[in-house]
Parts: structure tokens; sequence; C-alpha cells
């Protein structure tokens, strides 16, 4: 079993050193008529020189807007080493979710056991990317795709929803494993990688933060190595859990990651 995660670590984050040095806060305002400065807060990292990578369901809320609008990301802002109100702000230029992390159009029309599979469905492929105007001053993350057998624990790391009121980026490290490796019924898929770990330290707004195998400020061969970002995981067409505990994430596959980084560095075309 895990151990417990140390106190400060879960708390912390010098963003001048790695792994956070690539991390930041993503704002995209999603305004309503009742809440006109309404907005949604996730982390994202550098994954090439003007490249983010995030959650899907930061650029697309599936659960509360199914087959959208969704706000538009150009209204957003990217802010490298956000901490305690201080940052770097990144203009998004565009962005892309994985063309999986969607719903049927027939949606509305099916019943309820057929919603709720297709967000199954869709919760393994929840990532997305983004095209900011100028290129990253520390380089890029390194990342591992289809990496299965290779590792077996990783931290979490992200900015939480109350960083505005000062709070730093927290990391939460445990155990990671297919889903399909435990008994999780319909939701065992060999597509969706869980953390098993502290959970209660990390608030919300870790959203498309980085799952980092080795973390270790000493940058070198095989550290820093990101495997997958906060997700959904299992949910409900509700958005409720289907298998609370554990922290879930899509699992990084070549064939899915490459042709999305491809067309956001050429403009999402």
């Amino acid at each position: 079993m895990p151990g417990d995660a140390d106190p400060p670590e879960a708390t912390s984050g010098n963003p001048s050193v790695a792994p956070y040095k690539w991390a930041g806060l993503l704002i995209i305002p999603n305004p309503t008529p009742k809440n006109p400065n309404a907005g949604s807060l996730c982390t994202g990292q550098f994954i090439a020189p003007r490249v983010v990578l995030t959650a899907g369901h930061c650029l697309r809320d599936l659960p509360s807007n199914p087959l959208g609008p969704w706000p538009d990301v150009t209204k957003g802002v990217f802010w490298l080493q956000y901490q305690n109100q201080a940052g770097m702000p990144f203009r998004i230029v565009c962005g892309e979710a994985n063309p999986l992390w969607s719903m049927p159009q027939n949606y509305a029309s099916l019943d309820a056991s057929d919603q709720d599979a297709a967000f199954y469905n869709a919760t393994q492929h929840d990532f997305a990317m983004l095209l900011v105007d100028r290129k990253s001053p520390n380089g890029a993350m390194p990342y591992a795709l289809d990496w299965k057998g290779q590792y077996t624990h990783a931290a979490r790391i992200g900015y939480p929803g109350d960083i505005l009121e000062g709070t730093v980026i927290q990391k939460a490290p445990g155990i990671i494993f297919p889903a399909d490796a435990l008994p999780f019924g319909a939701a065992a898929s060999p597509n969706l990688i869980v953390q098993w770990g502290p959970v209660t330290d990390a608030t919300q707004g870790m959203s498309g933060g980085a799952w980092v195998a080795h973390p270790d400020a000493g940058e070198g061969q095989g550290h820093n190595v990101l495997l997958a970002v906060t997700s959904f995981g299992p949910v409900t067409r509700t958005g409720h859990p289907r298998y609370p505990g554990g922290t879930f994430a899509a699992y990084l596959t070549a064939a899915e990651f490459n042709p999305l980084l491809r067309s956001v560095e050429n403009g999402c075309k």
C-alpha cells in the first residue's frame, strides 16, 4: 500500500525547479447570466515549446454540458509558475480536446444507462492541448506514451481551486496501475489509469495537472516524466464518481496523443 504524503509536500512547490517550473494555472472564463465572472480553474504544463497539456474537461465540461456549446478558450489565459498571485501570462491562441472526449450526437435520446456508458467511454480519452502565443522560457516537460510496465508510482501535481487566496501548488504521491488491475466491474478498463494514494490533501482545481514519475528538482534522464493528467475517471452522466477512493486519468497512447499534438502545433487545424 502507498505511504501517506508528506504534509508539507502536499501544499508546496517551488515554481523555479522541476517538475513545477513547467506547470501553470489555466483560467477559462465561462460567464453565465447569473454569474458573469464565472470561470474554470485547471492546471496545465508545457509539453512542447508552445503547447500546454491539460484535461479535456477543462475545455469541454461534458458532465455539465454534454453537447456544448463550451467556453471560448481564446478568452482564457495560462499563467506559468502561478504561485501566490504571481506568474507569467500566456495568451491562448487555440485549443483542442482529444476527439474521443465527446458524446454521441444522439446523446439526448439515449436512456440513462446508455448515457452513463457514453460518459464512461469518454473518460478514457480525457485530455486536451492548448497553443499559446509564445515559447516557454523553461523548455518543456518530458513525457511517456504507451508506458505500461515501466512505471508503478507517480506524484500528482496541480494548482488548487483556492490558489487565488495564496495557496501554492500541491503534490500527492501514490501507486499507479491500470483500472483493469482491480475488480472495477464495467469500468475495469486498460485505458484508465488509477492513482491509489492520498486524496484529501488535494483540492478542487488539480484537474489537468501532471502525474510525474520520478519527480526531482535535479533534472536528468528519466526524471520528471509526465505519464497522465488528472481527470474525472469513471463517472455517471451527473459527474458522480463510480469508484470513490482513487484518482483517475486517461492512458496516454501515441495513437491519440501525437495527432492531437501535431494539430495544435499547426494552429489547431
